[in-house]
């Protein structure tokens, strides 16, 4: 069977380049993705496995760990990548909307680690990679639930990581925090479970056709890649490009500066409502 790697999300965009890399360096391929029919696609296209769950579910996560150590063999990476987005000043966004994007960014995250992590941990191999994103270390406005659910999964990433150091265990921990990739994450009300009632409208412009210079899915895959093989655990795909925003953010916190522009995503854009990951 070989070395497997799970990815959440996998059906598409920064989820499918991480899989397409995972076959052609060897790998067994899980793909996990709420989108039923284009996760079959998606596996299909790529020689791999696909799985239709819902991050957000712990028990679809648990028996899809199930599945995975019955049918394909033991996990050696996971892509805990599964992401959503919508835009809207917090004072006029549903609680629903909140729940939506805490209940997959970061639940989505905490029940992949909880599929997987212990068998990962008693094996002692492998390595996990959680996607967060720019908005993990830096804000912009109309987003506080993907910030604070990305900046959540920093934090997770980062406390496991000490905790398995301080163990001695070989099992690697990576956060990827993506800038400005071409993905569809948008558009994220298709994946809008029905348990929270009726959706939002789709955006318009959901896949940025305005916009040019992003980087490819691909492109974000290689530098994870390389990340893995480095056993960096901050894996950012645009450091020089974001980085400013990053030192102003917390030299601003040690001055005891209020939050200004210099302390905010760069690629953000107003007119669009854009996110980058």
């Amino acid at each position: 069977m070989g070395r497997v790697a799970v990815i959440t999300g996998g059906a598409s965009g920064i989820g499918r380049a991480l899989a397409e890399r995972a076959v052609a360096d060897g790998y067994s391929a899980v793909l996990i993705d709420i989108d039923a029919d284009a996760v079959a696609a998606a596996a299909g296209e790529l020689g791999a496995h696909g799985l239709a769950a819902d991050v957000s579910d712990r028990d679809a996560m648990m028996e899809a760990a199930e599945r995975v150590a019955r049918d394909v063999g033991e996990v050696f990476l996971l892509f805990n990548n599964a992401g959503v987005f919508l835009a809207a000043p917090f004072i006029d966004m549903p609680d629903a909307h909140c729940r939506f994007m805490v209940d997959v960014n970061l639940w989505g995250v905490v029940h992949g680690l909880q599929a997987f992590l212990p068998g990962m941990v008693e094996r002692d191999a492998g390595h996990v990679v959680n996607t967060s994103s720019v908005e993990g270390l830096v804000t912009v406005r109309n987003a506080a639930m993907y910030n604070a659910a990305k900046h959540a999964v920093v934090g997770l990433s980062e406390t496991i990581f000490r905790e398995l150091e301080a163990a001695g265990s070989q099992v690697g921990m990576s956060v990827l925090c993506p800038g400005a990739v071409s993905t569809g994450i948008r558009n994220s009300v298709k994946h809008w479970p029905d348990r929270l009632g009726p959706p939002p409208p789709a955006p318009e412009n959901a896949d940025y056709p305005e916009l040019d210079e992003l980087m490819t899915p691909a492109q974000a895959a290689a530098i994870t890649f390389e990340g893995i093989a480095a056993r960096r655990f901050w894996i950012l795909t645009h450091p020089g490009q974001y980085g400013p925003a990053m030192r102003a953010r917390t030299d601003g916190a040690v001055k005891g500066s209020n939050p200004d522009d210099e302390t905010v995503d760069p690629n953000w854009r107003e007119d669009t409502g854009r996110l980058p990951q």
